[in-house]
């Protein structure tokens, strides 16, 4: 993988934090809700999906996400089945309109105050670079993802934060799901059950 030894002294991150993306391996644009993705605080009639782009339009910028009242931005990202996420990838800018930092919420949907309150999954620090930047995640803490809250606190001092790219690896499973079974195993059968001794005649008193 490349290095990171041009992102110069402001990057101020770890080597192994975050490395250019190579490749298109488990890229999973297809696998990612487009029409669900929502945004919180964009500016308006901007929508999250506008960020989730195939890998042949990750440096496109005409397209962007930017946030409205302040710096901060979430993005609520629901999956079509179950992933075992390995990495992100995000494009921010220009300069310091890019966030300086990201909090990761595994299965979680939230909003501002639980996203600054709660403990991330992983957080990690957004490098000031134009480029898309993969951000390698902890596998044990995100092995089945159905949904994800990217909270973007921060970033490198504009009043804006602003997001054209934002891309996932990892390995994709359907879903398995049995509603029938749900549904059966959910509603008591009263054939099912040993009556109680003496009920039967206490009921024919009774009427």
């Amino acid at each position: 993988m490349a290095g990171h030894s041009h992102h110069g002294a402001s990057c101020g991150c770890d080597a192994d934090d975050h490395q250019l993306l190579e490749g298109t391996l488990d890229f999973l644009f297809e696998k990612v809700d487009r029409d669900n993705t929502v945004a919180l605080n964009a500016v308006e009639g901007m929508e999250g999906k506008v960020v989730i782009k195939p890998w042949d339009r990750r440096n496109d910028e005409v397209e962007f996400l930017e946030s409205d009242a302040d710096e901060q931005l979430i993005l609520h990202i629901i999956f079509t089945g179950s992933i075992k996420l390995r990495s992100i990838v995000v494009k921010g800018g220009p300069a310091g309109h890019t966030p300086s930092k990201l909090k990761i919420f595994a299965n979680q949907l939230l909003d501002f105050d639980e996203a600054a309150s709660n403990e991330a999954t992983q957080t990690v620090d957004i490098a000031l670079v134009r480029d898309p930047v993969e951000y390698a995640l902890r596998p044990s803490k995100f092995p089945a993802v159905q949904n994800l809250t990217l909270f973007f606190p921060e970033n490198h001092g504009e009043d804006s934060t602003r997001i054209s790219f934002v891309g996932f690896k990892g390995e994709y499973s359907p879903l398995t799901r049995d509603p029938v079974i749900t549904v059966y195993e959910t509603k008591a059968n009263p054939a099912d059950h040993n009556k109680i001794q003496g009920m039967d005649s206490m009921h024919s008193r009774i009427g």
